[in-house]
């Protein structure tokens, strides 16, 4: 009988173990990890947080019980591995040593705490797990009314609204110059930040912490520009890190999270990789990039588990964008926005159909939606053909979607390169 071993249950471990059930009925499949609970959606927190939804629903695969019963697998949980070792395929938890055919790594990403001057032992949070959820909520039902939230990106923005819902006034900082820095234009984030305002959110950026120290009423962050703002909490959501402190780098190839290839196979044979603790092409750039997606974390799972079973597939490579919906607003980024070549827009701001595009040797470079959600997957299939058929015209099916949508046509001929 065949013996698999899953480090992590999360969304990736979670699919690459039922995959391998699906293909190999009759095999081992331990899974292991530093949790006792079922896998949980890390971008579900806030909604809790907010009211939105209750506990439950941030485990979208249900409860443990009924998913261990489902996979048939042997969960050791609250066991944190504290080493895989290459060379034999073993997995050392809790002083035991396990070797096993083949292993999946799929431990996720820690939120990023970094080392700050003073860091209050109290009063500081961070967004990632449902228990950081848990957490939050019973601070703001114990009656704090105000926030300081580090880290302007689809997190630092949910957990504003997720205070903003409480009636908890909050300060949005980042040391980027404005919020989404890696997929915002900044004329898209000038009137994002009107927005923010209108509503009462306070914002801070260009300026980093530098320290922090406890008052009597509450927690003072001072930045590097010297100036200071004092909050009864803060939420620091700077970040994930991969969790992959069992791996030796020796063994292992490492970037910025576990270097796979399009079958998710590390560098050591019958070891892979999978989710957020590791990294892939991103197919933009061509370089290696971790890209940190629910999404990204089905298919490379599911991909894991089809080439451990034996049924060979290919991951196409991530792409990085954002969607994301706030405070009754949608942003969608899409490429780089450090892109140069034309910009391109279409419609008004102030509506809920603007579009703000960068256009570089008839390829589509870059792209930030306000409002219209529906018309991301266009624009995300758009992107991924042009690398795949460089220099082709957009499809006759691509175009109609748009125009259905409200794009005009003349700047659906811009997207594709051409002059009108």
């Amino acid at each position: 009988m065949k013996r698999y071993a899953i480090i992590g249950f999360g969304c990736a471990g979670y699919y690459a173990a039922k995959t391998i059930r699906e293909l190999v009925p009759d095999c081992q499949i331990d899974v292991y990890s530093d949790t006792d609970t079922a896998p949980a959606n890390p971008m579900l927190t806030t909604y809790y947080v907010a009211g939105r939804i209750p506990r439950e629903n941030v485990f979208p695969f249900g409860e443990k019980q009924e998913i261990l019963e489902e996979l048939k697998i042997n969960f050791f949980a609250d066991s944190p591995v504290e080493k895989v070792d290459a060379s034999d395929r073993s997995v050392i938890a809790g002083g035991k040593k396990q070797v096993y055919d083949d292993i999946v790594l799929a431990s996720g990403a820690n939120a990023l705490v970094p080392p700050i001057t003073g860091l209050p032992k109290k009063g500081v949070y961070v967004m990632r797990t449902a228990d950081d959820a848990g957490q939050l909520l019973d601070a703001i039902e114990g009656g704090i009314r105000s926030a300081l939230v580090v880290g302007a990106s689809w997190v630092g923005i949910k957990v504003v609204e997720a205070l903003h819902a409480h009636k908890v006034s909050s300060v949005l900082a980042d040391m980027a110059p404005y919020i989404f820095p890696t997929a915002c234009l900044p004329e898209v984030a000038v009137h994002i930040h009107e927005k923010l305002q209108d509503l009462g959110v306070q914002l801070k950026f260009g300026s980093g912490i530098s320290s922090m120290r406890q008052e009597a009423d509450g927690i003072v962050s001072v930045f590097t520009d010297a100036s200071e703002v004092k909050a009864d909490i803060v939420v620091l959501c700077m970040g994930v890190r991969p969790s992959i402190s069992y791996l030796d780098p020796e063994e292992i190839m490492i970037g910025r999270g576990v270097r796979v290839d399009r079958h998710m196979r590390t560098n050591a044979e019958h070891i892979y990789a999978a989710g957020d603790c590791c990294e892939t092409i991103e197919i933009m750039s061509g370089d290696y990039m971790p890209v940190n997606l629910w999404a990204n974390a089905v298919v490379q799972g599911r991909i894991a588990g089809r080439n451990i079973a034996g049924y060979p597939d290919e991951f196409q490579g991530a792409f990085a964008h954002n969607i994301t919906h706030f405070l009754n607003m949608d942003f969608i980024g899409l490429g780089n926005p450090k892109s140069s070549g034309r910009v391109v827009e279409f419609g008004k701001m102030e509506t809920e159909n603007y579009v703000r595009a960068v256009v570089e040797d008839g390829k589509l470079r870059c792209a930030n939606i306000l409002g219209n959600y529906r018309i991301s997957g266009f624009f995300k299939h758009w992107f991924v053909r042009q690398q795949e058929q460089p220099g082709e015209a957009i499809p006759l099916w691509l175009r109609a979607g748009l125009l259905r949508e409200g794009i005009s046509g003349e700047f659906i001929t811009l997207l594709g390169g051409e002059d009108v």
